[in-house]
């Protein structure tokens, strides 16, 4: 089994000299605001007494996601916007209903396609 004391005793030092620095960081905020007003002396004082472990757990929003069906409405609405904007180009052209699928085609197998030169 592994001995979890030695990384303990080494996490604990290290939280430590990060609380000693943060308490000197404060001090020297609180040293150039009274220096340079005086205003903000209740303010710094606040910061100065609290202790590093006062913090609030925030929560975060999850990821929005978009349906199937917003998708489809924003392809849709993209896709008449690109069509107004050819019709008022004057290079419209026109567009299936919106309910239109193309259908593949059946190859008969034995007829060419129409622009294959059939040889005599």
């Amino acid at each position: 089994m592994v001995n979890l004391n030695n990384t303990v005793v080494i996490l604990q030092a290290q939280r430590r000299e990060l609380i000693e620095q943060l308490d000197a960081v404060d001090r020297a905020i609180a040293a150039l605001t009274s220096a340079a007003g005086g205003a903000d002396e209740d303010k710094t004082a606040e910061t100065v007494k609290q202790a590093p472990g006062d913090r609030v757990a925030r929560t975060v929003k999850p990821k929005r996601v978009l349906s199937e069906a917003h998708k489809q409405a924003i392809i849709a609405g993209r896709r008449k916007g690109r069509a107004a904007k050819e019709a008022a180009a004057g290079r419209a052209r026109e567009m299936p209903e919106e309910d239109f699928v193309p259908s593949i085609a059946a190859g008969s197998g034995s007829d060419a396609p129409r622009l294959v030169k059939r040889q005599k």
